[in-house]
């Protein structure tokens, strides 16, 4: 006998799209040609998250060298509700007419399912089965029993919202920042300090929204930085249940913007903006067999053997927006460092913010800014129309007196 043709529709919701604790309703439809005998139909509505990564050791037995491959996993439930849309699991046996058949079906989601997510190494997957269940008929010899037949399964995407402000509003939205100063070579060859600060104005954002990320740089060394890099880094972590407990992090890079390096002897000022894609949002729940975590990556590309040095701050990833911003008092500027970057020189400044004249205006404006940061100039923002807003110096050792 041919299972049923079996449909899975969800009511006003084509797509099978939820949040976490809404009520997922929808029926089941099923397409008959001949009669069917049955006990009961049931719907079970499955949710786990699942890990898996595999790692090669070489080992060496008895003079001869081999590999082992090692499969670490692990499962976690999530969701697992089931009912019966017609009769029971052990019931009398029922037969269903040619035609069509419809059940319809409900249930109320839990509030604490994650997002869906799928990765090479980790899945989060919610389901929809439907199965029939026949009754075994008794033969010589044989006992008697059910027999479960799956005859139809469609998949649902869960969304579980994220309120930044309900996490901690007040910490997400004060300023962030990380510094380094770096020294190339070591020891009579080592050169003089490459300072490298980046700032954020905020510490929680959503897919949609920008990262506004100031850097400021002072090249005393040797070494050009020919290019910054700034990425958006989504950290996946795994833990592993079998065949022993073991971690794993992978880094990916979901968004980047770069922009010029810094010379020797040059101080530069940046401000690029970093479009957040769309993302599952953070999900740090406990400590569970896998997690998600965000944090900005700055990179400083060095010419040469030099390793390029890197800073980064940890961000949070929400669905709901922040409500409240840091007050202005907090949002100061950027602290020097330890080392004066102007000790006994002097610097120039070759560009500043250009304005684009205004079209009643009878000749052009120019805003030339020394020693003063762009904020200040502008009131805490670029005017209309303004482009460039990079602040370049390029600093001069003075000569030494001969006389």
């Amino acid at each position: 006998m041919p299972d049923p043709e079996c449909l899975i529709r969800f009511d006003n919701n084509p797509y099978g799209v939820y949040l976490a604790g809404q009520t997922l309703a929808g029926q089941v439809e099923l397409r008959l040609t001949e009669v069917l005998s049955i006990v009961g139909i049931s719907l079970q509505l499955d949710g786990h998250t699942e890990i898996e990564w595999s790692e090669v050791m070489e080992s060496t037995v008895a003079g001869q060298t081999g590999r082992k491959t090692t499969r670490y996993y692990a499962q976690k439930t999530l969701l697992n509700s089931s009912s019966f849309l017609c009769g029971s699991s052990a019931g009398p046996v029922r037969e269903l007419a040619i035609g069509t058949h419809t059940y319809h079906f409900s249930c109320e989601l839990p509030s604490h399912l994650p997002t869906a997510f799928e990765g090479y190494h980790a899945r989060i997957r919610y389901l929809a089965r439907v199965a029939v269940h026949r009754s075994k008929r008794r033969s010589s010899g044989g006992g008697g029993g059910g027999i479960t037949d799956r005859i139809g399964q469609t998949s649902f995407t869960v969304l579980r919202p994220l309120n930044l402000n309900e996490l901690d509003g007040t910490v997400l939205a004060l300023p962030a920042k990380s510094e380094l100063t770096k020294v190339f070579c070591c020891g009579p060859c080592s050169s003089e300090p490459l300072y490298i600060s980046a700032q954020i104005p905020r510490c929680g954002y959503i897919p949609g929204q920008t990262i506004v990320m100031k850097i400021d740089a002072i090249n005393r060394s040797r070494t050009r930085v020919h290019e910054f890099r700034i990425k958006l880094m989504q950290k996946l972590s795994y833990t592993s249940q079998h065949p022993t407990v073991a971690s794993r992090t992978d880094a990916l890079v979901v968004a980047e913007s770069r922009c010029s390096g810094v010379t020797s002897g040059e101080v530069i000022k940046h401000q690029q903006n970093l479009l957040i894609p769309a993302l599952p949002p953070t999900y740090t729940d406990g400590v569970p067999i896998f997690s998600i975590n965000y944090e900005l990556e700055v990179e400083a590309r060095v010419t040469g053997p030099n390793i390029s040095p890197r800073l980064s701050m940890p961000i949070t990833i929400g669905t709901i927006a922040l409500e409240t911003a840091a007050p202005k008092e907090i949002l100061k500027p950027l602290n020097k460092p330890s080392w004066d970057p102007f000790g006994a020189q002097h610097y120039t400044d070759i560009i500043g913010t250009r304005i684009i004249p205004h079209p009643l205006s009878n000749g052009a404006a120019a805003a030339r800014r020394s020693q003063m940061s762009l904020d200040e100039q502008n009131g805490g923002g670029t005017p209309v129309g303004a482009t460039n807003v990079r602040l370049h110096y390029v600093v001069h050792r003075d000569a030494p007196d001969n006389h």
